[in-house]
């Protein structure tokens, strides 16, 4: 088995920073004083999301092929988070809109990255 690279650890640390913050109870979020943080959610969304893909093109060798997947499978993780929201949380709600900014944050990457690749 190969060792991972900080690189390579740090998309699953993320994923799981996300996870925690779209299904923890917002009373939880309030005791942690994160509640301020995350009142411009839609931004909010798109930044984590957008980390996200950023964390997972730098894990991977970039070609286009990966980077297409990278941006839908994270903006999938997106759909994820608020299913689960929906399915496993009483204090938070299934938002349409807060996927189009997951997707949105996903989308900023593609295009930064496909900038990126055509420039070399």
């Amino acid at each position: 088995m190969r060792n991972l690279t900080i690189k390579q650890i740090l998309p699953f640390v993320w994923a799981f920073f996300i996870l925690f913050a779209t299904i923890a109870n917002t009373s939880t979020l309030e005791e942690l004083s994160l509640q301020s943080l995350f009142a411009f959610d839609k931004p909010i969304h798109a930044l984590l999301f957008g980390i996200q893909a950023w964390l997972w093109v730098r894990a991977v060798s970039l070609n286009p092929n990966r980077l297409v997947l990278i941006c839908l499978s994270t903006a999938a993780y997106g759909v994820l988070t608020e299913l689960l929201q929906s399915w496993l949380t009483t204090s938070r709600t299934f938002d349409m809109y807060d996927m189009l900014a997951d997707g949105i944050g996903c989308g900023v990457v593609w295009v930064i990255y496909r900038r990126k690749s055509v420039a070399q």
